[in-house]
């Protein structure tokens, strides 16, 4: 019985460090947004802020207050990396204060899409348009938006984006928009889409 008492004894003594360790690894928010927004460090920091988790109210506000702007400055060749994370990030913790510079570069590829044409029609490959479909809901009135006043590239992005959020707002929204619709090829596209989720 004392071995089994000093086992767990020491599986608890590991646990505890290992959780002692990832804390003091994990900087402060700020240092760790800084580090985001460096191209030799965005990997670790994004790899970090998803670690503290969407549940974490101090990381989600920071970047809810600073994420917009530098998304909607859009990818540049010497920040291209840090760009991409500050997306990813916005998707993942959910923040909806992003959506009009996610839907802004909604069409922004980052010529990774490999898979023809099913990884396009699900968007792969294009950080914005995926960042909003993590979104979901809090997305929908921003790509109703481009859907209705965008232009042709970005309005198929926004009805793809619409489709694969895929809940009652989304297709309601597609629904209502689809009798309005002038480009005949768009208009025919959203409308097989509804029918083939009936």
């Amino acid at each position: 019985m004392r071995g089994i008492g000093a086992s767990i004894t020491m599986i608890l003594v590991v646990i505890c460090c290992g959780d002692i360790l990832r804390a003091q690894q994990t900087r402060p928010i700020p240092e760790l947004y800084e580090r985001l927004q460096s191209e030799g460090t965005t990997d670790e920091s994004t790899s970090q802020f998803l670690e503290l988790g969407r549940t974490n109210s101090g990381a989600r506000e920071y970047l809810v207050r600073r994420l917009p702007t530098v998304i909607g400055e859009g990818p540049k060749p010497d920040r291209r990396r840090a760009w991409l994370n500050s997306v990813r990030l916005s998707g993942e913790f959910r923040i909806a204060e992003a959506v009009p510079s996610l839907t802004k570069c909604i069409s922004a590829n980052t010529g990774a899409t490999s898979g023809g044409l099913h990884a396009t029609t699900r968007l792969l490959g294009f950080p914005c348009a995926e960042a909003l479909i993590h979104i979901g809901d809090p997305a929908v009135p921003g790509l109703s938006e481009v859907l209705e006043k965008g232009k042709a590239r970005d309005r198929w992005f926004a009805y793809r984006a619409l489709f694969l959020i895929g809940s009652p707002a989304a297709t309601s929204a597609l629904r209502d928009h689809v009798n309005r619709e002038q480009d005949k090829e768009l208009k025919t596209e959203i409308q097989q889409a509804l029918d083939e989720r009936k």
